[in-house]
């Protein structure tokens, strides 16, 4: 099956940003979550960018709130910025993860 998705790691003085993009749905979600652990490490924060997004589902949502987790238990902050249309937005929303919408900078 041809990667619809994206995903890119970017370091800096021990923090990690990481940003999806594309087509963020079960399909794919086994080789995101196995780059994810490949290359992730153990950050002194992790930043979580999700934009450029074609379709996502509840998989992906999975994801994020375990590198969230991780981080809680691991002790470093990992904050969330997500960039997505206005369609998907309004389904994030009336599907209950608004909030996930609004986790910029929080831990």
């Amino acid at each position: 099956m041809t990667e619809n998705f994206s995903i890119a790691f970017k370091e800096d003085n021990g923090e990690t940003a990481i940003v999806f993009g594309g087509q963020l749905t079960i399909p794919f979600i086994q080789k995101l979550t196995q780059e994810v652990k490949e290359k992730l490490g153990q950050p002194k924060a992790l930043h979580l960018v999700v934009k450029e997004v074609e379709n996502i589902d509840l998989t992906f949502i999975q994801l994020l709130y375990a590198l969230k987790n991780t981080g809680k238990k691991l002790g470093y902050p990992v904050d969330l910025q997500m960039e997505l249309p206005d369609d998907l937005s309004s389904l994030m929303v009336n599907a209950g993860f608004g909030q996930l919408l609004n986790q910029e900078k929080k831990n």
